[in-house]
């Protein structure tokens, strides 16, 4: 019976959820599982979209998607931006990844892609996408057990948790304050509650920028606590709201990593930028964050972040694809507000792969 390809639907469900299990790397408990896959694809936003191939009734690759809120040179755009993208090994030879992006580009929506394997990110090169210019990936490890702990996951993953033994608050690299945009002391942080949302106006820009949606933030909101939890940050500076971050934290083997999914401003100014990143970083770090990655593109947010102290780990490609016609960005403004790209399934995997490991509490 040869190769088909279906939008995911309800008869598929177990079958996809056994492709989405190794796709993962599942590691943890089947009732956790079926909780991530709950909020993950069966409750999050309208607009997502994931095309399955099937060997009979069974699920073999997959390609999700979400529709997302964009600026293009200041209008409004919706990109559809990939996530999981997986086929199983012994079904590759026959082009399945391909099939089904093709399928993903009959949506006729903008599509973006940032990182992917090497087999993906090759293909999408030999289809003749555009290549954006690359996005860059920062870490700030701010103790020295965050630094030990994402150094054995990297090297030796299965003992994460010996991290554990390195003194809580050992400092590594504190990140570095910057003064507030009005240099008075009217300028703050404030934590946005779930049930809260502010509707920010940026300055126009030219380009591609991400923008935050309140059903992003309300979806972020209702995902496992164990997994991770999000954080809002709004901006005030002489009374105006000045921008917003968004960030999450994430229980690890020895203690909790942390994303900056999304730094917007609501004009374009170096100062504003670097103190919006050195305060979320420093909420961050006092709500026990021992590690931060953040993901920055056009050359103020990279000067913002390295003014904070983190480091630059690597670039990342950037592909986009659009009908005829439709504009190319000549530059944009990304992070890991995309796709499934902040979702913390390394420091989930490390979790139980060291549950054996863990101190007792």
């Amino acid at each position: 019976m040869p190769i088909s390809l279906r939008i995911l639907d309800a008869t598929l469900r177990d079958s996809f959820e056994s492709l989405l299990a190794r796709w993962w790397g599942q590691n943890w408990p089947d009732s956790l599982q079926q909780e991530l896959v709950r909020w993950r694809y069966h409750q999050r936003p309208a607009g997502h979209l994931t095309w399955v191939a099937c060997d009979a009734n069974e699920c073999v690759a997959m390609l999700d998607s979400r529709l997302s809120q964009h600026r293009l040179d200041g209008v409004p755009l919706m990109v559809r931006e990939t996530a999981d993208w997986y086929c199983l090994p012994e079904y590759r030879t026959q082009m399945l990844g391909l099939r089904l992006m093709r399928k993903m580009q009959e949506c006729g929506d903008p599509i973006l892609v940032i990182d992917g394997s090497r087999v993906n990110l090759t293909l999408l090169s030999r289809l003749h996408w555009n290549q954006l210019p690359a996005v860059r990936n920062y870490i700030l490890p701010v103790t020295l057990r965050g630094l030990a702990a994402n150094l054995l996951r990297l090297w030796w993953p299965r003992h994460e948790a010996l991290a554990a033994a390195v003194w809580h608050r050992l400092p590594c690299r504190s990140p570095r304050r910057q003064p507030p945009p009005s240099g008075g002391s009217t300028c703050r942080a404030i934590p946005l509650q779930a049930h809260q949302w502010f509707e920010l106006e940026s300055a126009p820009a030219s380009g591609l920028a991400a923008r935050f949606e309140q059903a992003h933030w309300q979806w972020l909101n209702a995902m496992p606590k164990s997994f991770a939890r999000p954080l809002g940050l709004l901006f005030e500076a002489d009374g105006s709201t000045v921008g917003i971050s968004l960030s999450q934290l994430e229980p690890a083997a020895s203690g909790l990593d942390a994303h900056i999914l999304h730094v917007q401003p609501a004009y374009q100014n170096a100062r504003l930028l670097a103190w919006m990143v050195a305060e979320t970083a420093a909420v961050l770090a006092a709500r026990g964050a021992d590690f931060v990655r953040c993901r920055v593109s056009t050359p103020e947010k990279i000067a913002a972040v390295e003014a904070v102290g983190f480091r630059f780990v690597q670039k990342v490609s950037c592909f986009w694809w659009s009908k005829a016609g439709q504009p190319v960005p000549a530059v944009a403004d990304l992070g890991f507000l995309r796709g499934d790209d902040a979702l913390p399934l390394p420091a989930l995997r490390g979790r139980h792969a060291n549950s054996a490991c863990l101190p007792r509490q």
